[in-house]
């Protein structure tokens, strides 16, 4: 059995990311998945921040808003193999291009990767352009 007192936090080595982005109203959402492509069990703490990139790879000024409602604990334990996900959105997008490729940030790291569906959304009349995320929870 995993302890998270024996499993150290998930860096990015041990980790590969994928997200399918699907049109919601104006703004896009997605489910989040990362998988444990190590060799050792990890803890996989936080929400996930997502930054969109641009096509030169540069970061976009669009950020992820973090709630702080309490979730005890606050981690996934990750077996070799095993994935947890983590439903995200995107409410818009009144700045330069996005790439399809997606930073992703937790307590242990951050990666980029490419993402499928739109790589952006629609523009934001109301000026809303923050991205959320949800808390990792085991896949099954």
């Amino acid at each position: 059995m995993m302890s998270v007192m024996t499993s150290p936090e998930c860096e990015p080595e041990d980790l590969e990311f994928a997200l399918t982005w699907t049109a919601s109203g104006r703004g896009l959402t997605g489910r989040l998945q990362a998988r444990n492509v190590g060799q050792r069990a990890c803890r996989l703490s936080g929400k996930p921040v997502l930054v969109p990139l641009a096509p030169d790879g540069t970061e976009l000024a669009a950020r992820t808003v973090i709630t702080l409602e309490l979730r005890a604990p606050g981690y996934v334990l990750l077996g070799p193999g095993d994935s947890a996900v983590a439903d995200v959105g995107w409410a818009g997008w009144n700045g330069p291009p996005a790439s399809g490729r997606m930073l992703v940030r937790w307590p242990g790291g951050q990666q980029d990767f490419r993402t499928t569906g739109p790589p952006q959304p629609d523009p934001a009349p109301d000026g809303a352009t923050n991205l959320w995320s949800s808390w990792f929870t085991p896949s099954s």
